[in-house]
């Protein structure tokens, strides 16, 4: 049997550790899979800091149990809010004209590292958006090329050593010695993403319960990256507020929404007559409750309307020079489950917005997203690298 690697996962209101390894064709297959609800972070701050540790040991034991294995190590993603992206431009002269080798690589790369004795923040992933030569083309494997100078734009990921410490000892109380620190957004764009849309550069929001991050990526890099506290529970609360009905019914009103459907529409003559939504139907204890259409969906529309002002405003600040008509693709679990939120979405932001998840069998749950691109980065990462850009996308931070 290959060799299982464990990942241990931080979303805004749940904790997953996969075990799992490589199958065939590429796949990946689970052995085991811990989850556990916990209170979140939000503003870079653990909601409730005294519990992290008990969320944490009961998700580790959940994957062992469910893997049936004694983990001794833990790869663990470090989100949005409690990191940083830097992007460095910098070039290296050969001295004359020869081929570019992976030591050249190296050394740009350790060039442009200006963070290795910062004290609030730790290198966890470098990786390159392109490189250059001395004809200034962009290029993303710059190794065996002729030139007298090598330059690139390299991606620099940074972890906050307070998270880095405060993790370390919620999972050395749980009995594993052995972590390693990589970035979560990263990992779902290498992931998610093949290379030719990457080149491209892709935009991506994972929309959780109670936040949602968003990164811009190009290349085998992240080019920025956004954190901010709204996530699908905000429309639950909106539902139960508004509606005056108890959290649990604002749920599975919500898992009812269709955006698309316009119960106040009005045929005319040459039109064809069309079936007509005006209520929607919720049990709850046996009880089948009714709640008007056009209300319910009010509501989520204007949550929906929240969330992209936050999106416009990260994108109008945003300093990097992305093609303007980016895409933006959605994943976790806190929209996917409404449908025509993506299309609403769409409509807000006046750009094209689709849904994106795991092309994996059996996997294709967008809340799981994060944790299967921190697993498909790991177990890449634990086989011989087969060029240059495998070794960028390999670098992994070693503590």
């Amino acid at each position: 049997m290959k060799q299982s690697v464990a990942i241990f996962d931080f979303g805004t209101s749940k904790i997953t550790v996969l075990v799992g390894r490589r199958g065939i064709n590429d796949s990946i297959c689970i052995d085991g899979i811990g989850r556990c609800e916990y209170a979140g972070y939000s503003g870079g701050k653990w909601l409730d800091a005294e519990r992290l540790a008990s969320a944490v040991s009961h998700a580790i034991s959940s994957a062992e149990s469910s893997a049936r294995v004694q983990l001794d190590k833990l790869y663990i993603g470090v989100p949005n809010d409690f990191s940083l992206c830097r992007i460095n431009d910098a070039a290296i002269s050969l001295s004359k004209k020869r081929r570019v080798t992976e030591q050249d690589v190296i050394a740009l790369r350790d060039s442009a590292n200006l963070y290795e004795n910062d004290p609030d923040w730790t290198v966890i992933n470098i990786q390159p958006i392109y490189f250059t030569l001395d004809d200034d083309r962009k290029l993303v494997e710059p190794v065996g090329m002729t030139s007298t100078k090598l330059g690139g734009s390299l991606s620099y990921l940074l972890a906050r050593k307070d998270f880095i410490e405060i993790v370390d000892a919620a999972i050395n109380s749980a009995g594993i010695a052995e972590t390693e620190y990589v970035s979560s957004s990263l990992a779902e764009i290498l992931f998610l993403f093949d290379d030719y849309k990457r080149d491209n550069c892709v935009m991506l929001a994972d929309v959780g319960a109670i936040g949602t991050s968003l990164s811009i990526g190009r290349g085998d890099g992240v080019c920025r990256q956004y954190y901010f506290s709204w996530g699908g529970a905000r429309i639950t609360s909106a539902i139960a507020e508004k509606l005056g009905i108890s959290p649990k019914e604002a749920e599975l009103l919500k898992r009812q929404v269709i955006l698309s459907l316009e119960p106040d529409y009005v045929p005319t003559e040459d039109t064809e007559p069309i079936l007509m939504q005006t209520e929607y139907e919720v049990e709850i204890d046996n009880e089948i409750k009714t709640f008007d259409v056009s209300q319910t969906n009010l509501i989520v529309r204007l949550e929906i309307e929240r969330l992209a002002r936050y999106i416009e405003k990260a994108l109008k600040n945003c300093d990097y020079d992305y093609p303007e008509f980016t895409p933006l693709s959605i994943t976790g679990g806190g929209l996917n489950y409404i449908r025509g939120a993506a299309e609403y979405l769409s409509e807000c932001l006046n750009r094209e917005v689709n849904r994106v998840e795991s092309s994996l069998p059996m996997l294709d749950r967008p809340q799981l997203s994060s944790a299967l691109g921190l697993l498909d980065m790991v177990l890449s990462s634990e086989q011989p690298p087969s060029g240059l850009i495998d070794r960028f996308r390999r670098w992994l931070s070693k503590r």
